[in-house]
Order: C-alpha cells, then sequence, then structure tokens
C-alpha cells in the first residue's frame, strides 16, 4: 500500500487554479484527500470536480465549516458559532428549535455538496468548561455535556443524513485548557473518572450517534497516556477511542503542523501517530517528504473503507435564504444579562478590539439613527486609555470585539487589565465574540452577541434603541 492514501494535504483555494498541477500529482500519487482553505465558490468546485474525476476512488475532502461554507469559501453562507446557535436554539418553542436546527444544517450541507466537499471537520465535542481557554470559547455549544451532546448530535445526524461525513474534535476534549494547541501543547490533568463524567460523554454520544469520523487533539492527557504523548499521536489514546468507547469509524490527526507537536520531528510524529492507529494524518507541512519518509522507515498501511461520493450536487443552493436563517439566528442568540434601568440618554461608544482590525461600523450607523450626536472611539492591543476621557454625563458602552481564532496568540491580559479599568465607568458592555471576556463582571448590564457579524451588531444596536 501507498504511504499517501494517509494523508490529507492543504488545499488553497486561491491557488487551486495556478497550483492545479501540483495537486493533481498528488491525487495521482495517490492521496486520501484535501482539507480546503479559502477560495471563491465556483473556481474551487471546477477544480474539486477535476481532481475527483482524476482519481481512482472517492478523495476525501474536507473542509472546516464550523460556521458553514462561508467559514472558507467566498460565495457560501457565514453562520454564527456553535455557541450562538445554541443560544438561540434555547429560546425557541420545542418544534421550532427542532425545525430551525434541521435547516441550519441542512443548509451546512447543502453548500458543501455543491461545492464538492464531502467532510465536514465538525461539530466542535469540546466542553468549555475554562473562560481562559483562548481556541474553543464559542467554538463549543456550551458548557456542559448535555448541551454539547445535544447539538453535536444533531450536526452529525443532519450532515450524515444528507451524505456529508461529520467529524468530532477534538478528542478527548479540548474545553479545559488555558492554550492553544496551534501554539503550545495544553495538559489536561484530570482524572480518567472525571473524564468519563464529563469530557468524554459527548464523544461517546456521537459515536453512539454513528459519527464517520473522530478527529484526535494535540493534547497531553497523563491519565490516558502516562508519557504525556499528545493523543494525536498516542497509541494508548487510539485504543480508549476503538476499545473502550467502541468507535470503528475513521481517526484523524489535528493539523500535524501545530505547535503542540513541536517536541518532535513533524515526520516523526507522523510515523509514530500511523504506528500507534491513526488513519489518517491532517494538514502535512509537505506531503512528498512525508511520505518519503514514511515509505523509508517501510510503513505500510493496510486500505481504509471509505463510504464517500466524489459527486457533486447540480442544485445551485439558495444563498438569500440562508442568509436570512443566519441572521434570524443571530438575533435569537442575542442574551441580555442584568437588564439596565431607564433610556440610554447621551451614549459615547468605545470600541475595544483585541487585534489591530478596526470593527463596529455597523453598530455605530445602527445607534446614530436614534443618537444622531453619538460619540465613539476605537482601542487596540495595549493602548490604555484614561477615565478622563469620557465625559461625565455620559452613557458608556463598551463594545468588545474579542474573535476566537487559531495561531492568534492573545492579548488577554491587556485586554482583561482595560475591562476592568472601564468596569466602575461604563452602563453597559458588549461582547462581540468571547463572552468570557465580560461574563465575570458584576453590577453592570452585559450583551453577549457570540460574533461581530452586521446582523449581529444590528440587533444589538436595535435592542439598545427599543429599551
Amino acid at each position: 500500500m501507498n504511504p499517501y492514501s494517509r494523508l490529507i494535504p492543504r488545499l488553497n483555494g486561491k491557488e487551486i487554479g495556478e497550483q492545479f498541477e501540483y495537486y493533481l500529482g498528488l491525487v495521482k500519487k495517490g492521496v486520501a484527500g484535501f482539507i480546503v482553505f479559502g477560495g471563491e465558490l465556483e473556481t474551487v468546485r471546477e477544480g474539486i470536480k477535476k481532481l475527483q474525476d482524476a482519481s481512482h476512488q472517492p478523495l476525501i475532502i474536507a473542509s472546516d465549516l464550523e460556521q458553514g461554507l462561508g467559514q472558507q469559501i467566498e460565495g457560501g453562507t457565514l453562520f454564527p458559532p456553535a455557541m450562538a446557535v445554541a443560544s438561540a436554539i434555547k429560546t425557541a418553542r420545542r418544534d421550532d428549535a427542532s425545525l430551525m436546527l434541521r435547516k441550519l444544517y441542512t443548509a451546512f450541507a447543502a453548500e458543501a455538496q455543491y461545492t464538492g466537499i464531502n467532510t465536514i471537520l465538525a461539530p466542535v465535542l469540546d466542553i468549555n468548561t475554562n473562560p481562559l481557554n483562548p481556541i474553543i470559547a464559542t467554538r463549543a455549544f456550551g458548557e456542559d455535556p448535555e448541551s454539547v451532546s445535544f447539538f453535536g448530535c444533531e450536526m452529525i445526524r443532519v450532515l450524515q443524513e444528507n451524505r456529508i461525513m461529520s467529524c468530532g474534535k477534538h478528542f478527548p476534549g479540548h474545553g479545559d485548557t488555558e492554550i492553544d494547541s496551534h501554539i503550545a501543547l495544553p495538559v489536561i490533568r484530570k482524572e480518567l473518572a472525571a473524564l468519563e463524567y464529563h469530557e468524554l460523554i459527548p464523544f461517546k454520544r456521537a459515536i453512539h450517534q454513528g459519527v464517520g469520523m473522530v478527529m484526535l487533539g494535540h493534547l497531553s492527557v497523563p491519565s490516558l497516556d502516562p508519557s504525556g504523548k499528545p493523543a494525536s499521536i498516542s497509541d494508548k489514546v487510539v485504543s480508549y477511542l476503538r476499545n473502550n468507547m467502541t468507535f470503528k469509524g475513521l481517526v484523524i490527526t489535528d493539523a500535524m503542523n501545530m505547535g503542540a507537536l513541536g517536541g518532535y520531528h513533524e515526520n516523526e510524529a507522523s510515523l509514530i501517530a500511523l504506528n500507534a492507529g491513526v488513519d489518517l494524518l491532517l494538514h502535512p507541512t509537505d506531503p512528498d517528504n512525508t511520505a518519503l519518509f514514511l515509505r523509508q522507515k517501510n510503513y505500510l498501511p493496510h486500505p481504509l473503507t471509505l463510504n464517500l461520493t466524489k459527486s457533486h450536487s447540480t442544485v445551485h443552493f439558495d444563498s438569500r435564504e440562508h442568509g436570512e436563517l443566519s441572521d434570524e439566528i443571530s438575533r435569537m442568540a442575542i442574551t441580555i444579562e442584568r437588564e439596565y434601568q431607564g433610556k440610554i440618554k447621551k451614549p459615547f461608544v468605545l470600541l475595544v478590539h483585541d487585534e489591530h482590525i478596526k470593527k463596529g461600523d455597523v453598530f455605530l450607523n445602527e445607534m446614530k439613527h436614534a443618537y444622531p450626536a453619538i460619540n465613539y472611539r476605537a482601542i487596540f492591543p495595549e493602548e490604555d486609555i484614561p477615565l478622563s476621557a469620557f465625559p461625565e454625563d455620559c452613557d458608556l458602552i463598551v463594545c468588545v470585539f474579542s474573535k476566537v481564532g487559531a495561531w492568534k496568540g492573545t492579548h488577554a491580559v491587556w485586554l482583561r487589565r482595560t475591562i476592568q479599568h472601564l468596569a466602575g465607568r461604563a452602563r453597559l458592555f458588549i461582547s462581540f465574540g468571547n463572552p468570557y471576556v465580560i461574563k465575570g463582571l458584576e453590577n453592570v448590564t452585559k450583551i453577549y452577541a457570540f460574533w461581530d457579524s452586521d446582523s449581529a451588531q444590528k440587533a444589538v444596536a436595535e435592542r439598545i434603541i427599543a429599551t
């Protein structure tokens, strides 16, 4: 057997035209498939179709579509993050909630099918129990096993009913960490009994639901592997998943180029993972180099059974309908904690960003309809602002833009310091992103929007104006 058959390298959608011969060469060498990042819808669709036609077996065409096709592909719909979905659904009546979830994940599947993506690397089955978690947060459906299990299983069920393989991640659970595994190796120091009672429940339910693939996180979990070896390359973790949790589907690593594997040469980590029983290596930096190394080490993979389709849907999805669904979920997701008393009269909006990208224009423009003379200011990482910058008679509204993102690093210390500095002065805090950055504040009104989309910004402004 061919070691390429265990590799899922990166496919840059924006370069699929100029790099097509390279990707075609990988297909001819027997690569298992690709993980797609970026690109324009019709261009990516055409390129994937050509690659599938050239392959003697169906390629795994995977993508991180936790928020739908628009998370990666221009022309796809971007839906709210998992935590916003859960917040919205919990406000709906039981029948309406069930229908909305089905519509949501049917939309995910329809857009993926049209593009030629047959594997969605979701749901996130991590339980976000650590408010300082820099990489999961809004990507999780919630903070308890029942919520995460329910929403995760609904996503799996609908996607797989629509012939899209679903991948639960990041086994055995990335929720209780303060480190982004893209940057360094997190350590989960819980006893096995505690993991089985909490973190592992969503994975157990997902396996019962029939999830086709499970992604191993780059996490050190000594209760599963006392050596401290990352779960993604651990024979003990794979054995636990296969034998104790009776998972029969595909086991895939998280991306092999991540910093959590920094203690290993990437090719060595790849061989260790495959010898541990992992089926597929995600995102090798150089697939040709990895395959050569595996061949030199006499690695002989056994055949994998893939229940996938090559075909694209011929029916273009209804982008307008999907956009309206996304907006509706955004509006429903907004959560207000501790309603403020009395109408806001002289708003001063402070836009606090945890990266150097200006946001908040939609919110400001909506607020200007009711407050034409509104004052505002934006601050960015490591910038301090004195309380004297705000007129004494103003109602200070602090909008925090803190997006969860891989490889981002963090300005968490500066952000927490700034929020605490403003806590006694502000009348209202709004989180357009990670809710945990303001969740611990007391005696102040907090609004959680969970993301910074135009629809979320508009809906929050409308709620403020209507009060």
